[in-house]
C-alpha cells in the first residue's frame, strides 16, 4: 500500500515508522528538512545540540522508552533526579517533594495541607469522567480552597491559557498531578530522563529506518489534499501532484480544514479544536544562574511561565559550563507577543529573569534563539471526549492524528508516539 504521511513530527515519524515495518510504501512530506522531529527536533546554540523546545521524559512513559531500546538508542537515555521550584510572592522557592509543599510559606498551613491531600486524592482517580463537568478552576476550589487556587493554581492557568483558563476541564488539572506523580519514588524527587544530545536523534533514528525499508522524505510545504480520480486520495506539495491509497494528516485540525475539502460539519468540528501558541527562547548563559531544573512562574504579569534551566539537570560536555536554560510562555496565536520582532521577546524575557535572579544581566547572555510555534497546546475543555475526532475524516482515506486526540492525557512525546502507532493501525484496518 502506498501511503503518505504528512508531517515529521513524533506522531508523524512514529507512524511512518510502523508502516514502513509492516512493508507499506512511505512518503513523508514536511515543509524543511530543519522541521525534523516537529517540536521534539533539536536545534545547534553557540556549538552544543539541545531541543527546539525543552522536554524530558517520566519513568511511567513506557512507549518512548521502549523505542529508544528498538531502536538502539538506550546508551543515550539518562535519568536524574530533578530539583524543582516555584516563583511566588517574588521569590524562588524549592517545590520538589511534599516536605517543600509544607514549607512553602505562600499559603497558609491549612491551605498547605489541602493543597498536599488534592493532590494525593487526584493520584487515586481512576474513573476521570467524573471530571468531565467541572472546570479545573471549579474543582481546585472545592479540594484545595480559594486560598490555594488564588496564589498557585490561578497564576499558573492565566499564564499557559489566559482567556480560557476558567473554562479548562477538571480532566486536564487532574491528569498533570496523576503524571508528575507516577515518576516520584516515595517521598522523593522526580526522576527525569533525556537523551544525549536531545530528543533529536530519536527522530532521526526514525527516519533513518523509514529511508532504509523503501520510505521517502519529501521537504515541501503541502498546499492541497483531495479526492484521486482513481481512487485514493491525491496530494500537492511545492507544486507536484501525487496519488496514495491512504493520507495521514499530523498536524492541528484547523489546517487541515485549510488544505483539504471535507464535509461542513466535520470543518465547523474540527475548527472548533483551540488551541494555544507558544513562544520559546533558547539563552545561553556565562554561568549557571540557579541549583534548580525546573522554576514555574506563578507570578502575575511575568512574560513566561516557566524557567528550565536545562543544564543543571543534563550537563554535557558541549556546554563547556555554560547554563542552557529555556524560557517558555503559552499565548493566543494573535497576540502581539507572538508576533512581535525576536530581540522584543528576548528583551523582555530576559529583562525578567534579571527580577528572578538579580546577578542576571542581559550581558550575562553569550547566545540566545527564539522560537515559535502556532499550535503548541490544545484547550481541553468541559466534555473534551465528546468533541474528539476520530482518525477517519469525511474524506475516505484521509485520516489524521492531532495533539487534540490525546485525551485525556495532554500533549507529550510519549502520547505522540502511542497515537502515531494507534493511527497507523486505523490506516491499515480493512486492509
Amino acid at each position: 500500500m502506498r501511503v503518505a504521511v504528512i508531517g515529521a513530527g513524533a506522531g508523524g515519524l512514529a507512524a511512518g515508522y510502523a508502516l514502513a515495518k509492516r512493508g507499506h510504501g512511505v512518503t513523508v512530506y514536511e515543509k524543511s528538512e530543519e522541521s525534523l522531529g516537529g517540536l521534539a527536533g533539536s536545534q545547534t546554540l553557540a556549538g552544543a545540540v539541545v531541543d527546539k523546545f525543552y522536554h524530558h521524559i517520566f519513568t511511567s512513559d513506557a512507549e518512548i522508552i521502549s523505542l529508544i531500546d528498538e531502536v538502539g538508542l538506550s546508551d543515550k537515555l539518562v535519568w536524574k533526579n530533578a530539583k524543582n521550584g516555584i516563583y511566588s510572592g517574588g521569590r524562588a522557592h524549592p517545590f520538589t517533594t511534599p516536605a517543600d509543599l509544607m514549607r512553602f510559606t505562600e499559603l497558609s498551613l491549612p491551605g498547605r495541607l489541602r493543597t498536599g491531600l488534592t493532590v494525593l486524592r487526584a493520584k487515586s482517580v481512576r474513573d476521570y469522567s467524573r471530571l468531565e463537568n467541572v472546570s479545573a478552576r471549579d474543582w481546585l476550589i472545592r479540594n484545595a480552597g480559594r486560598e490555594s487556587y488564588a496564589k498557585l493554581w490561578r497564576p499558573l492557568l492565566d499564564s499557559k491559557f489566559g482567556d480560557d483558563a476558567d473554562g479548562v476541564g477538571g480532566v486536564w488539572i487532574w491528569n498533570k498531578f496523576k503524571l508528575r506523580g507516577s515518576t516520584r519514588r516515595g517521598l522523593g524527587a522526580e526522576s527525569l530522563g533525556y537523551l544525549r544530545g536531545g530528543f533529536g536523534a530519536l527522530y532521526g533514528r526514525l527516519a533513518d529506518i523509514i529511508l532504509a525499508r523503501g520510505g521517502r522524505f519529501l521537504f515541501s510545504e503541502v498546499t492541497s489534499v483531495g479526492a484521486a480520480n482513481g481512487g485514493g486520495v491525491s496530494v500537492t506539495a511545492g507544486g507536484e501532484r501525487a496519488e496514495y491509497e491512504k493520507v495521514l494528516f499530523t498536524a492541528s485540525p484547523s489546517e487541515l480544514c485549510r488544505i483539504a475539502r471535507l464535509s461542513p460539519e466535520y470543518a465547523e468540528r474540527a475548527r472548533a479544536l483551540k488551541y494555544k501558541a507558544n513562544v520559546c527562547v533558547t539563552l545561553v548563559t556565562k554561568r549557571r544562574l540557579s541549583d534548580y531544573y525546573w522554576l514555574t512562574v506563578a507570578q502575575p504579569g511575568a512574560p513566561f511561565v516557566v524557567f528550565i534551566e536545562h543544564s543543571n539537570l543534563f550537563p554535557d560536555p558541549s556546554f563547556g559550563g555554560r547554563g542552557y536554560i529555556f524560557l517558555s510562555r503559552y499565548l493566543d496565536p494573535g497576540d502581539a507577543l507572538f508576533r512581535a520582532a525576536d530581540g522584543e521577546i528576548a528583551d523582555a524575557f530576559l529583562n525578567y529573569l534579571g527580577v528572578i535572579f538579580p546577578d542576571f544581566t542581559p550581558g550575562d547572555a553569550d547566545a540566545y534563539r527564539v522560537l515559535r510555534a502556532e499550535y503548541a497546546q490544545p484547550v481541553v475543555g468541559l466534555r473534551h471526549s465528546a468533541r474528539i475526532l476520530p482518525f477517519e475524516t469525511t474524506l475516505n482515506g484521509l485520516y489524521i492524528a492531532s495533539m487534540s486526540q490525546i485525551y485525556p492525557e495532554d500533549r507529550g512525546q510519549n502520547y505522540a508516539l502511542i497515537s502515531g502507532r494507534a493511527a497507523a493501525d486505523a490506516v491499515c484496518s480493512g486492509i
